[in-house]
């Protein structure tokens, strides 16, 4: 292994340290007053996730359980939920802790990066300097700006631990059988934090090159193990991913056009970690315009293999295992995502090139370390403009990452990034819009949808747009979103449910009562199904079918307030007033501020002449909001006076 001592003097040792975690705690400060990004997997593993809301008391082994047996958005990570979970049950759904977890891992993994590249090569200037740039880089703002993306600062702890744990058990001769122990669970750990961990040992082979380390039966056999348990999670995750269809078959792409996406995708990871500029949360495969892309996917090729012909040349010249090394790690760590299986629907993503970026970094911190050795008078002029380009460098990701965290403080700002870099991607409007859905804000959200569905057919955003139209009063226009809805998912009792309440609405009381059956043979025990076939029974002056509806409605929820004021209201149509203020009092008792219930029960109180009580009822009604008619409250009034 390496023994040159180019450091820094120890004294300084603990500031350059402080430093590798105050610059990213400065520049990322401003992320931890980031939201959930509720449209994209925060919703699926945070905020609508119910089984992180179970992990206290006797519900822990139950969570535990569950995490260790499902796959949950695609993946499994049974640690990663773990980490959620705690959080949750301290913090519920306060947004800050998620990302204060995210950031700390980020700092931590700053620091094992500086270990392991010093226990790789005992140069802590080359050390720093890889570290300072994997801290800062725009490219890792994605994996520690996004709470969904805590799986990828979750992991890479483990693996950088695992990497530096590695280089441990190599130099020890006594007990290297439990440094091996300890490497081995780490390796656990990291691959069930996120299943790219299965790269490990691949990378401990890159590692062994490095240090010189000759390939032998010993070397390969003490690799098995790691090589084992990589094959079984790589088959999970394969499994996990075709449990929500995210490996996409791309029928219209063939082998030639993928082996352009995987050259492009490698060439844009190289670009982009020199200009980190027009990042973007999603990068869309491109179209197939008269059988051919855009002329950069024919150029990548090209590209890709010239520099795998310097890379192979310069094992020869210069610092040749330097760039075998870092380019051998860099394709490693990212050669599962480079599209050579399609994984989701972006082409390229910022938060993969977190570990991999590490080998590149490398590179670059070993010429410079090479060049400011070097005492030759003539090459003076270059190690000057070689420094001031790495502060500049440094300074300028810097600024990025600052600019670019801030851009993922909520979903609405990181999805009109995306579309103003990338204003033809329809996902990105849909994915704007289900934001401006969820804050409902419905116009903005309808003006979304209706760029997204002009683009793409997404069968989901017809029952979002339909609602949206709902939402605003737009019944008609609803009305045909749900039916569209319906045609693609014949069994959705929500889009039934929902079209009811359009044709409700339109006082289409019989289409919606059509609509309301529907939804209840596709949902037995569908509770707000059965009340609203009831309203539309009441409008029809059917008060007994009403009756029916609603008794079921409450016996499939026992605490609906509304069901109970509704049934009230039909009891007080048959002129049955006590069964009324039974179930008036009954839906004040689960809901104490129902001011419309206290105004209906005095009104009941009224017809059987319990004034003082009515009196009591309208005047609560009125403290609370409602509106009141002042002919009616001089009426009991008057009634109250004449008894006196």
């Amino acid at each position: 292994m390496p023994r040159n001592n180019a450091t820094f003097p120890n004294s300084y040792l603990t500031f350059f340290l402080l430093a590798l975690i105050m610059i990213p705690a400065a520049i990322y400060f401003k992320s931890l007053n980031n939201q959930f990004i509720s449209s994209w997997d925060d919703n699926v593993y945070v905020t609508e996730n119910p089984i992180i809301k179970s992990f206290h008391g006797d519900s822990i082994p139950f969570s535990i359980n569950y995490y260790f047996r499902n796959f949950i958005g695609g993946n499994y990570h049974p640690l990663t939920m773990l980490s959620y979970s705690i959080e949750y049950s301290k913090f519920k759904l306060n947004p800050k802790p998620y990302h204060i977890t995210n950031l700390v891992l980020h700092l931590l993994n700053t620091l094992l990066v500086f270990c392991f590249i010093f226990l790789l090569t005992r140069k802590q200037w080359v050390a720093f300097i890889t570290a300072l740039l994997f801290s800062i880089h725009p490219m890792h703002v994605e994996s520690v700006a996004w709470v969904a993306e805590r799986k990828d600062v979750l992991y890479s702890f483990f693996y950088l631990a695992a990497l530096c744990m590695y280089l441990i058990y190599l130099q020890q001769e006594k007990r290297k059988w439990l440094f091996y122990a300890f490497t081995f669970l780490l390796f656990v750990f990291a691959i069930l934090s996120k299943a790219m961990a299965v790269s490990l040992p691949i990378a401990f082979f890159v590692v062994d090159y490095f240090i010189g380390r000759k390939i032998s039966l010993k070397t390969v056999f003490e690799k098995v193990p790691f090589l084992l348990l990589s094959v079984i999670f790589g088959y999970v995750a394969i499994e996990a991913q075709k449990s929500i269809n995210a490996l996409h078959e791309m029928a219209e792409y063939n082998f030639f056009d993928r082996f352009l996406f995987v050259c492009y995708g490698l060439m844009m990871y190289l670009w982009k970690l020199i200009l980190p500029i027009h990042l973007s949360a999603f990068y869309n495969y491109p179209p197939k315009g008269e059988g051919m892309f855009p002329i950069i996917f024919y150029i990548a090729p090209i590209v890709i293999f010239g520099l795998a012909y310097l890379i192979l040349k310069s094992k020869a010249k210069y610092f040749g295992k330097d760039v075998w090394f870092g380019f051998g790690f860099f394709i490693t760590t990212i050669a599962l995502v480079s599209q050579v299986l399609p994984v989701g629907g972006t082409i390229i993503s910022d938060r993969y090139t977190y570990l991999p970026y590490i080998g590149l970094f490398f590179i670059l911190a070993q010429w410079i370390d090479n060049l400011s050795a070097n005492k030759a008078e003539k090459i003076k002029p270059l190690k000057i403009f070689a420094l001031s380009g790495l502060v500049f460098f440094i300074i300028s990701c810097c600024f990025l990452t600052f600019q670019r965290s801030k851009v993922w403080h909520d979903g609405i700002r990181l999805w009109s990034d995306a579309i103003e870099k990338f204003e033809e991607h329809p996902r990105s409007y849909k994915m704007r819009g289900e934001e401006y859905f969820i804050a409902k804000k419905y116009e903005k959200a309808v003006e979304d949808y209706d760029h997204a569905l002009a683009q793409y057919e997404y069968p989901d955003l017809y029952y979002h747009r339909g609602f949206a139209n709902y939402s605003i009063g737009k019944n008609e226009a609803s009305i045909k979103d749900f039916t569209v809805a319906i045609k693609y998912k014949p069994i959705d009792a929500n889009a039934y449910l929902n079209r009811g309440n359009a044709y409700y609405a339109l006082n289409k009381y019989s289409e919606a009562i059509i609509d309301y059956t529907s939804a209840i043979s596709n949902r037995k025990k569908f509770s707000e199904a059965y009340n609203n076939r009831g309203l539309a029974y009441y409008y029809l002056k059917k008060y007994h079918d009403a009756i029916k509806d609603y008794t079921s409605a409450i016996q499939f929820n026992p605490k609906f307030s509304d069901a109970y004021s509704n049934r009230g209201t039909a009891f007080y149509g048959k002129g049955n007033y006590e069964m009324a203020i039974k179930d008036y009092t009954s839906a004040i008792s689960y809901r104490p501020d129902f001011a419309n219930a206290y105004n209906n029960r005095s009104r009941a109180y009224f017809n059987i002449q319990k004034f003082q009580l009515a009196l009591k009822d309208v005047q609560k009604a009125k403290e609370l909001g409602q509106t009141i008619d002042p002919a009616f409250m001089e009426a009991v009034r008057v009634k109250i006076n004449q008894r006196k």
